[in-house]
């Protein structure tokens, strides 16, 4: 039986870029950072989060770099999302959408990496 959502992946320009962007904007933890001939395998996560993002190169062997800037499906839960939308925006992050309350019960805001990937943030409303 599946237990969980182990990773899932973003496609990026450079990876290191991707990987500053993740670590010191955004205040993810690097999980897996391997090189070998050609190739770089990064994963990140929120600190308490269980699956991971890999920031994949579109030089990767399945890359395509027709999946950089876009929406990516991820989306993200915070307890404050106004302190969060705050913090990460002194940070230069780019939000598409500021913090609202959505009809169906949580607050939404969404934001983009250094690519122009597309992610969303959700706070539940108690």
């Amino acid at each position: 039986m599946i237990s969980h959502v182990s990773q899932v992946g973003v496609y990026v320009n450079d990876q290191d870029a991707a990987l500053a962007f993740y670590t010191e904007k955004l205040g993810f933890e690097v999980r897996s950072l391997r090189e070998g001939p050609g190739m770089k395998w990064i994963e990140v996560a929120p600190p308490s989060g269980q699956t991971t993002i890999s920031l994949a190169s579109k030089d990767f062997p399945v890359g395509d770099e027709a999946k950089i800037g876009v929406y990516t499906d991820i989306a993200f839960e915070t307890q404050d999302i106004h302190g969060l939308y705050e913090t990460y925006r002194q940070r230069g992050v780019k939000f598409t959408n500021e913090p609202e309350l959505q009809p169906y019960g949580k607050w939404f805001a969404a934001f983009l990496d250094q690519d122009g990937n597309q992610f969303f943030v959700f706070q539940p409303v108690e």
